[in-house]
């Protein structure tokens, strides 16, 4: 009777009456299987992108090591199918070889281990549709099934299976503090193009760096153990950036510059209301000394109190109230007066005090003129072998006309 030989490992059994004079030989080399079986580290060196994991029978073969550690120079994903597809096999498989692998023996389900990761795979042997499982998938720290422990060290990295392959904590399950020493960087997105970092050695400030930072509408950023203060794109609101709590500026070169100020529609507001003064009129104030009780009585229509200079004597003013004047309080220039002769004279800039008297002898009257309405001004003496004279004080704008006459008129001009 011829020998056989077993289905997974390919261990001779000699058969009855088989081997006269080689049982010595044939025993041997099923040892050595056998401890190759159960013990065996074997190196496979991979090339290009196939290779085949053969166990052949009665004879020494890779298929038969219990450790597999893979090496060599494959060109892309190596895909290595376990042969015979009707043996059961177990390994341990380490891949250093600088690429996927992938183990298959038949239609069924196969494994990939990445370069440089470890794995105990088993093959079921069920011929054409036979799978291989990733046993070692299901341990913890592989699978995300629920571990314990008190500390893990790790020497240089805690890495994902793949890109973006795993989550530290859950919704349900979230981590405490998260400590970072200083200048080492959270970074963000596949080509870590943000990141976020504790800067120590600069100004010891949180440095974010590489891109925008998006608040979503309606929502806070809090300053504060308490959160007294807060900024906030008020979207459902009026679509406006809402700082809640007090806002100082410090001292020295900081400055805040409203670019659009334009008198009419946009610019600096106060409670709502637009601020219609310019820069240069609101600068008109710098240096007044003004208390608010005084400043409050201009505001109301009466001033209680008269700064002294600018031709102003300190003093009250109320209804029946009077103010002194200096003598300066008109401008004492020579571009203030003229004089000639007309029948028609506006007082197109200042107020002005005009007096004159008819060019000829006889009976004149003359017509003034204020906010388009006439009026007559009759200086007639009864004299009509004289000349008529007048004298008036014509608000800015008005008119006085009438017969020829000679005048001189003086501006009314603030000192």
């Amino acid at each position: 009777m011829p020998s056989t030989y077993t289905s997974n490992g390919g261990i001779e059994k000699i058969g009855l009456g088989e081997k006269a004079g080689a049982w010595g030989t044939t025993t041997n080399n099923n040892f050595d299987i056998i401890d190759r079986l159960t013990n065996g580290v074997g190196a496979i060196t991979l090339s290009g992108t196939t290779h085949t994991l053969t166990t052949s029978d009665g004879s020494l073969s890779d298929g038969m090591f219990k450790v597999l550690v893979l090496g060599g120079s494959p060109s892309g994903t190596n895909t290595i199918t376990i042969s015979p597809n009707d043996a059961d096999k177990l390994y341990f498989v380490q891949n250093g070889s600088g690429q996927t692998a992938t183990f298959t023996q038949g239609s069924g389900a196969d494994v990939s281990i990445p370069t440089g990761e470890a794995a105990i795979i088993f093959a079921d042997g069920a011929g054409s549709g036979a799978a291989v499982t990733d046993l070692s998938a299901l341990f913890p720290l592989k699978s995300g099934v629920a571990a314990s422990f008190t500390t893990i060290t790790a020497g240089t990295s805690i890495l994902p299976d793949t890109s973006g392959g795993a989550d530290i904590g859950s919704a349900s399950a979230e981590f405490g503090d998260i400590y970072i020493a200083d200048d080492k960087k959270i970074k963000f997105g596949s080509d870590q193009d943000i990141s976020v970092e504790y800067d120590e050695d600069g100004t010891d400030s949180l440095l974010i760096s590489g891109g925008d930072v998006t608040i979503a509408d309606d929502k806070k950023l809090f300053f504060g153990t308490d959160k007294d203060v807060s900024i906030e794109y008020d979207e459902d609101g009026n679509n406006t950036m809402l700082v809640t709590g007090d806002v100082v500026f410090a001292d020295g070169s900081t400055s805040v510059d409203i670019k659009s100020h334009d008198l009419s529609a946009n610019g600096l507001k106060l409670d709502g209301t637009l601020v219609t003064s310019s820069a240069t009129e609101l600068n008109l104030l710098d240096g007044v000394t003004r208390t608010t009780s005084q400043i409050n009585s201009a505001r109301d229509g009466t001033v209680t109190s008269v700064a002294t200079g600018s031709g102003l004597t300190g003093g009250t003013i109320t209804s029946s109230g009077t103010l002194s004047l200096k003598n300066s309080f008109l401008d004492n220039t020579s571009s203030a007066i003229s004089s000639g002769t007309t029948t028609s004279f506006t007082a197109s800039t200042y107020p002005t005090f005009i007096s004159g008297s008819s060019v000829s002898a006889g009976s004149f009257s003359f017509t003034v003129t204020v906010g388009g309405s006439g009026h007559t001004l009759n200086m007639t003496d009864g004299d009509s072998g004289t000349r008529d004279t007048f004298a008036t004080l014509l608000p800015a704008g008005a008119t006085i006309s009438g017969s020829s006459f000679n005048f001189v008129a003086v501006q009314l001009r603030p000192g």
